[in-house]
């Protein structure tokens, strides 16, 4: 078994961690940072959510590293990225793609956690505004 995740970006493997690297204690705690502040909330699909559980944490924050990979945002994108393997032990690969609407530009990510699929599941698209 692999200890690679990787991330991809319409099918670009676009960052891959190792997770036989063990993670610095600072970066431990500024993950915990992350995660005191989404508790107090954030929009998500533009709906206000309070008290988010971690499965809207970790999609919120793939939404948002989408949009810092495609600003060239990139030790941000690692430190969002560093998050969700962090907190989804089971993870085994994320896949992100982009498409343009008459809304804007959409993005959908899926969460892989069994054996990494050549194609995945449909696909959700959000409207890029409504990330913040």
């Amino acid at each position: 078994m692999s200890d690679t995740v990787s991330f991809l970006l319409d099918s670009q493997e676009v960052l891959t961690y190792d997770r036989s690297q063990a993670l610095p204690d600072k970066q431990r705690e500024y993950l915990d940072v992350l995660d005191k502040q989404m508790d107090e909330g954030f929009i998500l699909s533009d709906q206000k959510i309070n008290k988010p559980s971690l499965q809207q944490k970790t999609q919120f924050i793939a939404l948002n590293l989408v949009n810092t990979l495609l600003k060239e945002d990139d030790n941000t994108a690692i430190i969002m990225f560093t998050y969700l393997v962090n907190r989804m032990p089971e993870l085994k690969q994320a896949k992100a793609k982009t498409k343009d609407s008459e809304s804007g530009q959409q993005v959908g990510v899926e969460f892989i956690f069994d054996e990494i699929k050549a194609e995945g599941q449909e696909i959700e698209f959000l409207p890029q505004e409504k990330l913040h």
